[in-house]
């Protein structure tokens, strides 16, 4: 019978999961990602000493993964094994380093962890997500209701993904006192808002592309001021307030609380609801910054464009370039017919008229 349990491995990952957290500064769900790799690995090895894994323990858990299932009952994907993988070669790298297994553990394993070139690059590729446009965007938008408190607190999240172009989990744990209605300025505290890698990002509205979503993000924060009397430190988008209906014996909504939401899944939920009342299919709330970072590119300078960069929170604005700012096949298309046609009034000039005009210029 195989053993469920080693003491020295549990220690070893304890320690390891501390240096990932309070070293490395991981996210927590990363770090459980992780565990959950490490476990999985020293399941099917049968909680041997880490000390005493192999070359040969690494290529049959390599092959194993290749039949394994998740819980869909569906073979894990290319992708899915990289990370596991990938988990698995920083965790050893670690542990050959490491002042108890030091010289215990064999470093050339860590080099086993990995997938061919193939298949790499195969677990890289994905299907292209194709964002809303704008105009999809604003027919959702005057389509959500606004009848009551949660509508409107429904409506105005939504409003304010399209004029800051927030991450969703970011956007729940924002306070009332993160926003300044007179500048039109987020300011992403770290210190309390979940933003990315925790990096504190102030952010001004972006109303242009679409004024309607700003005008019902600061009608919005009116209505916090004056009627719902919010307090600095309560949170921007306020959580339902659901209470228990004697008659029903049934939790109900009753308008709204002053608590946070514990994660994002109810602003996906939003636009789930939203998208798919207008008989369009659900884009996630991310994928806003495609549409927006799109509209940037024809409507904005350089500098402008390096100023919306930043404004999302990007330190480089090839970073904005990438992957939010790559045109579909129907938009490269269209976008390269048209390069005739932007210059019209000079296709019809001939060569010879050309030189001429340029040699005036010149003499000037």
């Amino acid at each position: 019978m195989m053993a469920e349990y080693n003491p020295r491995n549990e220690m070893a990952k304890k320690q390891y999961e501390e240096a990932l957290l309070h070293g490395k500064y991981r996210d927590p769900k990363t770090v459980k990602a992780v565990w959950n790799s490490i476990n999985s690995f020293e399941s099917f090895t049968g909680h041997i000493d880490f000390k005493d894994v192999t070359t040969d323990h690494v290529k049959a858990f390599k092959a194993s993964l290749e039949h394994e299932k998740n819980k869909a009952g569906e073979l894990l994907s290319i992708s899915t094994i990289r990370s596991i993988l990938g988990n698995l070669k920083e965790f050893f790298e670690w542990l050959a380093m490491h002042p108890q297994y030091i010289k215990k553990v064999d470093g050339r394993i860590t080099q086993y962890f990995r997938l061919s070139d193939n298949a790499n690059r195969a677990s890289r590729a994905s299907r292209e997500k194709t964002p809303p446009t704008l105009a999809e965007l604003e027919t959702t938008l005057k389509a959500m209701p606004y009848g009551t408190d949660i509508e409107n607190r429904d409506r105005a999240m939504f409003a304010f993904v399209i004029i800051t172009c927030i991450r969703d989990d970011a956007l729940v744990s924002l306070k009332r006192k993160d926003v300044d209605a007179n500048k039109r300025t987020v300011w992403q505290d770290p210190r309390h808002v979940r933003t990315k890698r925790r990096k504190g990002i102030m952010t001004r509205f972006l109303g242009e592309p679409m004024p309607l979503a700003e005008k019902i993000v600061m009608d919005w924060l009116k209505f916090l001021d004056d009627v719902f009397e919010i307090k600095p430190n309560e949170p921007l988008f306020p959580k339902t307030l659901l209470r228990n209906n004697p008659e029903t014996i049934a939790f109900e909504a009753q308008g709204l609380s002053r608590e946070h939401y514990a994660n994002a899944g109810q602003v996906r939920d939003i636009f789930k609801v939203a998208f798919k009342a207008v008989g369009l299919p659900y884009f996630n709330p991310h994928l806003i910054r495609n549409t927006i970072v799109k509209w940037a590119l024809k409507n904005m300078s350089q500098f402008e464009f390096t100023a919306l960069s930043q404004n999302i929170g990007h330190e480089h604005v090839m970073t904005t370039y990438n992957p939010y700012g790559k045109l579909s096949e129907g938009e490269q298309i269209e976008a390269i017919a048209n390069i005739r046609n932007t210059n019209s009034d000079l296709s019809s000039v001939s060569t010879e008229d050309l030189f001429l005009e340029m040699a005036r210029r010149t003499k000037k």
